[in-house]
């Protein structure tokens, strides 16, 4: 794999952003421990807010960019917060040199009675790569 390079330093706002013009998914961080999670998947959407720290954030961010930089990339998941009130589930299929994200999003953490899901992509490595990597610097 090339190597990586860091997020420009103009892009300090804290967001993670993965898709395209027409499905995606993004956390904005809104002050600290506020973030808005919003997806589009064109006829369902999602915008809500959610509470978890930015040092949770940026762990998810650097657990994100091992899992995009992981030789092979087998199948993985994460979440953004260990906690009960854990909004977002990304879990990475591999195809190829890109990835197929799959998300799960709940507005209520633990309660998925409330809760979108999506498939993203495929993108590749180094797109999904870069989206965490400015979510990494602007916390970092």
């Amino acid at each position: 794999m090339p190597e990586r390079e860091s997020a420009p330093s103009s892009a300090r706002q804290a967001v993670f952003r993965i898709g395209d013009d027409e499905t995606w998914v993004a956390l904005t961080r809104v002050e600290a421990g506020s973030w808005q999670v919003a997806a589009d998947a064109g006829v369902f959407t999602a915008d809500f807010q959610a509470w978890f720290s930015d040092d949770e954030a940026l762990d998810f961010a650097e657990r994100f960019l091992a899992m995009v930089d992981t030789p092979g990339r087998p199948w993985a998941s994460l979440v953004v917060s260990e906690g009960r009130g854990n909004p977002l589930k990304i879990s990475l299929y591999p195809v190829g040199d890109y990835c197929a994200p799959y998300v799960f999003l709940t507005p209520n953490g633990h309660d998925d009675a409330w809760s979108m899901s999506m498939e993203l992509g495929p993108y590749p490595a180094d797109e999904l790569y870069l989206a965490a990597a400015r979510l990494r610097d602007a916390l970092d």
